[in-house]
């Protein structure tokens, strides 16, 4: 039986070689071979996330784990830490930060939409200067792009650390942390890094590691960064067990990242999207995210009056084209899209055929909007 095609924004499809990767014989985690797939996976996340001297912790786990370490190693309980949400992964930041004690001020953008950084002006200037700012780089549920660089920039004036949420993003969108003051990224393994999911990444600035030998203990063990700082530093010593096969593969998928080069790689990720929502538009479906606000790694599109949307999900599904359904205020109303990572004009054109099949309609004339940003798709 052929596997389903993976469009939903979550898991992508695996390079050949990455599988490759994994499949062979498991290494020992404190091993001079495991260690240089260590210092290797660090190097070309610094490359992607955009800073010359971050220290990039890789370690078994998944990205809202790399939230959490976010929060608890730079936040202490009762600090007030301002969270920009535009979305249903915005507001795990809230939730987390509720759950360790932090003062939590939400700031929620209208569904669909970006938040203006005078929000955190504002909210940085009605009280007590926050510990810390989160920005989520792409949210997952609603397909929003934040104006990462104002949203930054408004939340150093006031001295905050930020945390950007990268899960969505990093790989596939361009990130600046070094020249944005961002202090800390975090993403997962499983969309634009393009492996299988199972590791926490976090991209640590000098400032912030500061901020954490300042905070002394923290309620967390396996989730203290100071107690991986070493094993980041010197992947020989031991703390945990590594996810050594994960991390081998994530040194093949970035090989081939470097080897595409970040420029048509982000390139790649705007035709793809642009592709997509053309050919999509054609059969009637249309984003729910605002134009300014569109992701290039993921399309949140409401579905044609008079379809359900679980009927279209299922119809897709059963020709071999799994999506997502919507979260939160879009919940019922369309489909989440992932398109991020190793998708291009295929994945595009079977995703399309696909929705025009389980719609009753011909594909032609959505393979062929598509086909002015992705090349000629036949009918």
């Amino acid at each position: 039986m052929t596997e389903p095609l993976l469009m939903i924004p979550g898991p992508v499809p695996v390079r050949e070689d990455v599988l490759q990767a994994l499949a062979e014989p498991v290494r020992s985690h404190t091993s001079a071979e495991n260690a240089a797939a260590v210092r290797r996976a660090q190097r070309g996340i610094r490359g992607l996330v955009g800073s010359e001297a971050a220290l990039v912790h890789v370690f078994a786990g998944s990205g809202t784990l790399a939230m959490e370490v976010a929060l608890v190693n730079h936040a202490r309980p009762g600090d007030r830490v301002v969270v920009c949400s535009e979305g249903f992964f915005g507001d795990r930041f809230a939730e987390i930060g509720t759950a360790l004690g932090n003062d939590v001020v939400p700031l929620r953008s209208g569904w669909g939409r970006r938040l203006d950084p005078e929000e955190v002006r504002r909210a940085c200037a009605a009280g007590p200067a926050p510990a810390l700012v989160t920005v989520t780089h792409v949210d997952t549920s609603t397909g929003v792009l934040a104006d990462v660089a104002g949203l930054v920039a408004a939340a150093r004036e006031c001295g905050a650390l930020v945390v950007l949420d990268g899960v969505c993003a990093t790989g596939a969108v361009e990130e600046s942390m070094d020249a944005w003051g961002v202090d800390v990224v975090i993403t997962g393994a499983q969309k634009g890094l393009g492996l299988p999911p199972g590791l926490t990444v976090a991209a640590v600035s000098e400032r912030a590691r500061e901020r954490r030998a300042e905070l002394g203990s923290i309620a967390a063990y396996y989730a203290d960064l100071r107690r991986w700082e070493p094993v980041m530093e010197e992947p020989t010593r031991y703390f945990s067990t590594h996810a050594t096969s994960l991390v081998r593969a994530l040194g093949v998928s970035l090989d081939a990242i470097e080897a595409e080069g970040l420029g048509p790689r982000f390139e790649r990720h705007r035709r793809v999207a642009a592709g997509l929502r053309a050919g999509m538009a054609a059969l009637g479906l249309t984003p729910l995210t605002e134009a300014a606000a569109l992701a290039p790694t993921l399309s949140v599109l409401a579905v044609p009056e008079g379809v359900a949307e679980a009927d279209l999900r299922a119809g897709m599904a059963a020709r071999g084209v799994l999506v997502a359904g919507c979260l939160g205020a879009f919940a019922g109303r369309g489909i989440r899209v992932g398109h991020l990572g190793n998708v291009g004009a295929a994945e595009v054109e079977q995703t399309l055929r696909a929705a025009a099949s389980a719609l009753g309609t011909d594909p032609a004339a959505a393979l062929e909007a598509a086909g002015a940003d992705l090349g000629a798709l036949t009918a």
